[in-house]
């Protein structure tokens, strides 16, 4: 018998798998990176272009039981409607006092009410949901 006849007999026998081409498996690998790497520029451009940003310029306990709170927020989109927070705390880092507010934009001073004297304050930031 012939090798190439007896090859063919073997084939035949139990058969001989398709071969991939290596070909399928590289296209597979190149669109996963394109949509990792457009996931992640993605990702960066949004956290580089956010609706809204602030933050705290300065803060001053008028009283027992009121804290002056100055902040900036610009808007990058001007139909939004940011909501902000702060909380005030006392020595032992308890709050004293929280509020929820909706700012425009550009420079603002609120009062917070508190339960006892703020020693610290902390700036929770804007979100536009």
């Amino acid at each position: 018998m012939s090798t190439s006849a007896e090859e063919s007999r073997i084939a035949n026998r139990y058969g001989r798998g398709t071969r991939r081409r290596p070909g399928v498996l590289v296209i597979g690998m190149v669109v996963a990176l394109v949509a990792i790497v457009g996931w992640f520029g993605w990702a960066l451009w949004a956290a580089l272009h956010p609706e809204v940003s602030s933050g705290l310029e300065k803060w001053e306990a008028v009283s027992e039981n009121e804290v002056e709170v100055t902040f900036v927020v610009r808007l990058h989109d001007k139909d939004a409607k940011p909501v902000c927070s702060v909380e005030a705390e006392d020595d032992q880092e308890e709050k004293v006092g929280h509020l929820e507010f909706t700012a425009g934009e550009g420079r603002q001073t609120i009062t917070i009410p508190t339960e006892r004297r703020a020693l610290r304050v902390e700036w929770g930031d804007c979100t536009v949901e």
